[in-house]
């Protein structure tokens, strides 16, 4: 009988390979599975089927068929009516600018006027605050030449000298008169062009205010009309998702069936006319399979005939051993 190391790496190398061979099987499988799908898709419509569950299988190929062609008349309907939602906002955004830039060019020259107007408004009110404010002053003037003027007459001053300075107060006051006279004529002149202005800057201002709210009024229309496009497209998307789903859904369900189709038609020898070679691809997975499984089989009796105390104690070994390398590398790192 062979040691126990022997013995436990026998099996231990065994199990390894039974392990390779187990995935290298899977993924021959799968390459099989997809080789019938192909064989049974190329090939289920130029062959008649008389056994009641290949009948089934065709019904349910046929089904899914006519299920993705709805689907994909459904799809292309959403495109087509999101096609006709962007045309549409395209339509708004071009007829919003187009209103937008006819707002501005109409706005233009009202703005230019109001501003002249203003700029001439103030200048005229400035005007009329400084025409108030020297008559103001020549109002001043006048009182203290009067209060001049009888402040001569109560004194006692020589006659000539009093008829002389009275007469230079006539003369001033003559001239404040004349000047005060201008003064207002200006004034009431200035008045008279700040109230022609004060029409004139309102009725700019409501052309201006009614350009502006059309141009809002503009804006939250088409702000409407984008937020209308984006929720019907944001459905539409969704729909379009749940179609994709739903199609790729069918798809992989209708592997099954041609699988299905595909095996009995690798079974019978049946190649597709545009694509015979995959007949012989089937059958050459096939005999991997076939082969793997063997391997697999073979190996696992194998496993199996080992008397299940020893390989206990070879794992246990085995850990022990591996632990304690693993304690030692641990016990080496701390002391670095």
């Amino acid at each position: 009988m062979d040691p126990l190391p022997v013995v436990g790496w026998r099996d231990f190398r065994r199990r390894l390979r039974w392990g390779l061979l187990y995935a290298k099987r899977r993924r021959v499988r799968r390459a099989l599975f997809e080789a019938e799908t192909e064989l049974g898709w190329l090939a289920w419509e130029q062959v008649d089927f008389y056994d009641e569950r290949l009948t089934a299988e065709v019904a349910k190929v046929q089904e899914y068929e006519n299920a993705q062609a709805s689907l994909l008349n459904t799809s292309a309907e959403l495109s087509g009516r999101k096609n006709e939602l962007s045309e549409g906002l395209n339509r708004h955004s071009t007829e919003h600018d187009q209103t937008q830039a006819q707002l501005a060019v109409e706005r233009a020259p009202l703005a230019d006027q109001l501003a002249s107007a203003e700029t001439a408004y103030r200048t005229k009110t400035g005007a009329v605050e400084r025409f108030e404010r020297a008559l103001e002053e020549m109002g001043r003037q006048e009182k203290r030449l009067q209060a001049r003027s009888h402040g001569l007459l109560n004194s006692n001053a020589p006659e000539i000298e009093t008829r002389i300075a009275a007469r230079e107060i006539g003369d001033e006051l003559a001239q404040v008169a004349a000047e005060r006279k201008m003064l207002q004529a200006d004034k009431v002149e200035a008045a008279r062009e700040v109230a022609a202005l004060e029409p004139t800057i309102a009725r700019l201002r409501r052309e201006l205010q009614r350009i502006d709210s059309a141009s809002a009024d503009a804006r939250a229309t088409f702000a409407a009309a984008r937020a209308t496009h984006d929720s019907e497209a944001r459905l539409l998307d969704r729909e379009r998702k749940k179609s994709s789903l739903h199609m790729a859904h069918l798809d992989k369900e209708k592997r099954k069936p041609y699988r299905i189709i595909g095996a009995s038609l690798a079974d019978d020898g049946i190649a597709p006319l545009n694509q015979p070679e995959i007949l012989s691809a089937v059958w050459a997975l096939r005999e991997q399979e076939a082969a793997l499984e063997r391997a697999v089989e073979e190996l696992r009796a194998a496993c199996a005939a080992v008397d299940r105390s020893i390989l206990i104690s070879f794992y246990l070994l085995m850990a022990a051993v591996i632990f304690v390398i693993l304690l030692i590398g641990a016990t080496a790192l701390r002391h670095l």
